[in-house]
């Protein structure tokens, strides 16, 4: 029987809705037999390993839960930021997971400046500060909605995340993708660019590819077809596998309907196994 895995989703340590725990319980209780918890520029925040279920109704002993050790790290590339997951078959390396503090703690600066730059009160906690969270967009932009209609220009998500696009408000991410999947692979991870655009896999994938990166996160939910089949193709010509999670961050309730299965889902496995 071919698993089903989700490889892509968030907690409160990042910009999910819900603790890490919740997201386990949830993956427990949906039947996944794989996750990864890859909160943004973060060190994991729950064991690796196989997570024991309870047996079912009948008391037949059910699948254990395999959890894999990720991150999802963002990078910088010809003036725009994209995403890289990263795995790891075992407990995430020290190395590594020290690589993720520092970008935690790049996030929470930025934070800082961000606000300074758009009269906001807020600053990052001392949790962030240590890079034991992660600050992104989505909070910046709930700051802004808590002073949403005070100065004119912020009354929606939408007018939120119009600001904060603007690099004069957000500096750009400082670390190139490429240095990213150097980074990653020197470390023994197993590299898939996160939702990458169709137009921006086309120009870039050749370059990345070489930099070490090794598949691409092309089987997601809500993505369309031609975006669909043209990351399939990308990936067959540059011999990249496929990769697939929801990336979920609680705000729908449907978690665990997706799954990455099959033959991407098998040969994914097997990759990051002989990383080990």
């Amino acid at each position: 029987m071919t698993l089903r895995l989700d490889l892509h989703c968030h907690s409160t340590a990042s910009d999910g809705r819900y603790p890490a725990p919740f997201v386990l319980e949830r993956a427990l209780a949906s039947g996944l037999d794989v996750l990864a918890l890859t909160d943004h520029d973060l060190a994991p925040v729950l064991p690796h390993g196989f997570m024991e279920r309870p047996a079912d109704a009948r008391g037949r002993t059910q699948k254990p839960l395999r959890i894999v050790h990720g991150a999802e790290i963002t990078g910088a590339h010809e003036g725009k930021e994209y995403h890289l997951l990263v795995y790891f078959p075992g407990e995430m390396p020290t190395k590594f997971a020290d690589f993720c503090k520092s970008r935690a703690r790049f996030r929470a600066v930025r934070y800082d400046s961000t606000c300074e730059r758009l009269g906001l009160p807020d600053r990052a906690s001392p949790e962030a500060l240590a890079g034991d969270r992660a600050l992104t967009r989505h909070h910046l932009a709930h700051a802004l909605m808590a002073r949403a209609g005070e100065n004119g220009e912020v009354r929606t998500w939408m007018d939120c995340f119009g600001l904060l696009r603007n690099p004069l408000n957000v500096p750009l991410c400082d670390l190139p993708y490429t240095e990213a999947i150097a980074i990653a692979r020197d470390a023994g991870g197993t590299t898939s660019w996160a939702h990458p655009p169709l137009d921006a896999a086309q120009r870039f994938v050749e370059v990345f590819a070489r930099a070490g990166l090794q598949a691409l996160e092309g089987v997601r939910p809500r993505t369309d077809k031609p975006t669909k089949n043209g990351l399939k193709r990308l990936a067959a010509k540059h011999r990249l596998l496929l990769t697939g999670g929801s990336d979920w961050h609680g705000w729908t309730d449907d978690f665990g309907h997706f799954s990455l299965a099959g033959e991407h889902s098998d040969r994914w496995i097997a990759a990051l196994d002989r990383q080990a």
